[in-house]
């Protein structure tokens, strides 16, 4: 193998292993326990564990896995791939969502599977919806 080659595929190799890093420690910032104040008429509840999601909506639970890109523009991203819900029909259904976190404070629009990736942070009834959390 040559050398612009091998420089080639370490560049990329390095580049893949940073990638993974930082969608690591997003997955780290969002870990925990987050938490509507019901006043916008949705209660919910939202639990990152690793790359886990459980989210009780209004008393619906849904189980999902996720994964973030933090580095996306103009918003960080999240996909979000149901694996369980009330409906009986998680089947792998992936709902886009984009997402802001400062401090403890978390911002999620996520739109409804089917549905293209929000570009604002704001509800369209059975389009997207968007939850503002505080961590417990």
């Amino acid at each position: 193998m040559n050398i612009a080659r091998r420089t080639f595929f370490s560049v990329v190799f390095a580049a893949a292993c940073l990638t993974m890093v930082h969608a690591e420690d997003a997955a780290k910032a969002l870990a925990g326990t987050w938490k509507t104040d019901g006043g916008d008429g949705i209660d919910a509840t939202w639990t990152f564990d690793g790359n886990k999601l459980k989210a009780v909506v209004n008393g619906n639970e849904y189980k999902a896995e996720f994964t973030v890109d933090e580095k996306a523009k103009p918003n960080a991203t999240m996909d979000v791939t149901i694996t369980e819900s009330p409906e009986g029909d998680g089947g792998k259904k992936v709902g886009k969502a984009i997402y802001k976190l400062d401090g403890t404070k978390l911002t999620i629009c996520v739109a409804m599977p089917g549905n293209e990736r929000p570009n604002e942070f704001s509800t369209i009834d059975e389009v997207q919806y968007k939850f503002e959390l505080k961590k417990q």
